[in-house]
């Protein structure tokens, strides 16, 4: 690990994460050095069908970060995605995406997060549609021949290597979720209380400030 630096653990369909992303967008703009790590929580038996009443709660959840962010999620989202009866809280795509950029770099990543975001909240896109995240890929100048082998083995297993590196961390610091936002200054981690700034991304240099 870097000295001084952030960590940002987040999962691209994750409600809250979105809510947050604005923090975490004005955190990367600031310059302060910034990983990130694709935790893929919703997958396995953490992989809810809207049907099954997992989409009434998130319609309820999605109107009260929507509410203490100003993020906004669609009437298209919430018809086509969150009241759908085909689908499925999966986001084995979107971390596969973030495993095949990982490499290059914070910004890169969250470049492609924020398409994944609006395709999601904004445009009402399935979590199961691989196509478009193949698109997103593409749109973020990854070439046609390697986004579309973001389900090959190799990285699949980097996706699950950079969740596990998200899990211990998360563990360190007694973490109940994504995001987490951690603050690493030589060998001691701490979580840092994003919502803090909810409502006013800009304010969260001020931990910068604080941590000089």
């Amino acid at each position: 690990m870097s000295k001084k630096k952030f960590i940002i653990i987040y999962d691209t369909y994750c409600g809250w994460c979105y809510g947050a992303a604005p923090v975490f967008d004005a955190l990367l703009k600031s310059g302060a050095k910034v990983d990130v790590l694709h935790r893929h929580l919703f997958q396995g038996d953490n992989a809810p069908r809207m049907r099954d009443g997992k989409g009434d709660y998130i319609v309820r959840m999605d109107a009260r970060i929507a509410k203490l962010t100003g993020q906004h999620f669609s009437e298209t989202y919430t018809r086509n995605v969150i009241k759908s009866e085909d689908e499925i809280l999966d986001s084995s795509y979107s971390a596969l995406a973030a495993a095949l950029v990982h490499d290059k770099g914070a910004e890169k990543e969250f470049s492609l997060r924020r398409r994944l975001e609006k395709l999601r909240f904004v445009d009402g896109t399935s979590a199961q549609n691989k196509q478009a995240v193949i698109k997103a890929l593409v749109d973020e100048g990854i070439g046609y021949d390697q986004a579309v082998q973001l389900d090959h083995l190799s990285n699949v297993e980097k996706a699950q290597s950079i969740s596990r590196q998200a899990i211990e961390l998360m563990s360190h610091v007694g973490s109940a979720g994504v995001p987490t936002l951690l603050y690493v200054k030589g060998e001691q981690v701490t979580q840092v209380d994003h919502s803090e700034f909810y409502g006013s991304p800009e304010s969260v240099l001020s931990i910068l400030e604080a941590s000089t």
